[in-house]
């Protein structure tokens, strides 16, 4: 998480009140947390997908940079359209050749290629004006201290703005006439500093949160509005023989994961991070982000009861494709496995390697 101490959270701050909002005409959002390391008592595997502050008011005329702090987008949509999804399948792409380590073709061959909205994922360039007419977008960032995103607002309006990545991580932008009043670039950081001490009185919340469902492990958990923790609780569940286990996603989770069986889960986790997603050149133009539909799609037909002991499609490869548990995407938000075998048998997040669990059976 990006998190600091008192010192640079201080300066984080700091940053939000220069200049004065009266004759600014450039206010501040911070895309992620504004700190850089968990304080005392907040769970180091957490993380905030919000904006910093969620709502932010302007004259018509005036700008807003984002910070990017964070493997956050900032994305407007054309007015009337709905916010993007980051991975839509092209059908004019469809999978093919993709085969098991047993040489069985997966499914999902024949389905469109997921594919990342080149909006979303090269954006349009920084200082472009925002009125509803044409969508803008900041881009993946780039590198580890990506370029402010500037937007100008030149219409009066209110404006709802997405980081695409994290689904539900949402923010406004209320633009005003110059006559009309707006917070003091003070006001505006007092209510970050408000913002975000409640989140970490919400990440320790969920540090201690117990998993009492029976059979169930959770990605998580998390909170809605922005609160995650990357892990997987419990992370170690005793089962046995042939009793449906139930992997799944925090409902209202600003987060996606997956739940990946492998028989070693390290080397599949450097490989799902190698090949998750992909820039394909594309003649004439830019390159197209495509995701591996290997770790996107679920590895079993949907409407299959899957069953599993280690040895699934030649490898113990089992995947049940990327989950979220927001009611906006198509993903679904669960799975649910047996275990035809006594044995243990280890589980990752494709999409966040470092997530780690495994699941005990008995007969």
């Amino acid at each position: 998480m990006h998190r600091s101490t008192k010192v640079a959270f201080a300066a984080a701050l700091c940053s939000l009140v220069v200049p004065g909002a009266a004759s600014a005409a450039t206010k501040t959002v911070i895309a992620g947390p504004p700190i850089k390391k968990a304080p005392p008592g907040v769970p180091k595997d957490s993380d905030l997908n919000q904006f910093f502050p969620s709502s932010i008011k302007v004259h018509a005329g005036d700008s807003v940079s984002w910070t990017i702090a964070g493997f956050h987008v900032v994305d407007f949509a054309k007015k009337g359209d709905a916010p993007f999804q980051l991975a839509v399948p092209d059908t004019s792409k469809p999978v093919s050749g993709v085969n098991d380590a047993a040489g069985a073709s997966f499914w999902f061959n024949g389905q469109g290629t997921p594919v990342m909205p080149p909006v979303v994922a090269l954006g349009t360039g920084s200082g472009k004006a925002y009125t509803g007419a044409t969508a803008v977008g900041s881009g993946i960032p780039a590198g580890e201290k990506p370029k402010p995103f500037v937007v100008k607002f030149p219409k009066a309006g209110t404006y709802t703005y997405f980081c695409t990545i994290h689904p539900g991580m949402r923010g406004t932008v209320s633009v005003v006439g110059k006559g009309k009043p707006v917070p003091s670039a003070k006001a505006d950081a007092a209510r970050v500093k408000a913002q975000l001490n409640k989140d970490l009185a919400t990440l320790k919340k969920l540090d201690k949160t117990k998993v009492t469902t029976p059979n169930t492990v959770v990605a998580g958990p998390d909170a809605k509005g922005g609160p995650v923790l990357y892990r997987f609780t419990p992370s170690a569940l005793s089962t046995k023989v042939n009793t449906p286990v139930t992997l799944q996603m925090t409902p209202g989770t600003s987060e996606d994961h997956t739940f990946t069986f492998a028989k070693d889960v390290k080397a599949a986790g450097k490989l799902a991070e190698k090949e998750l997603i992909t820039p394909v050149p594309q003649k004439g133009g830019p390159p197209s982000f495509e995701f591996s539909p290997k770790w996107v799609y679920p590895s079993e037909a949907p409407g299959t009861a899957v069953s599993y002991d280690g040895t699934n499609h030649g490898d113990g490869f089992l995947n049940s494709g990327v989950l979220d548990g927001s009611s906006a995407t198509p993903f679904p938000q669960k799975f649910t496995v047996s275990f035809s075998k006594p044995g243990t048998y280890s589980f990752f997040c494709a999409i966040h390697p470092f997530m780690v669990g495994k699941v005990t059976v008995t007969s």
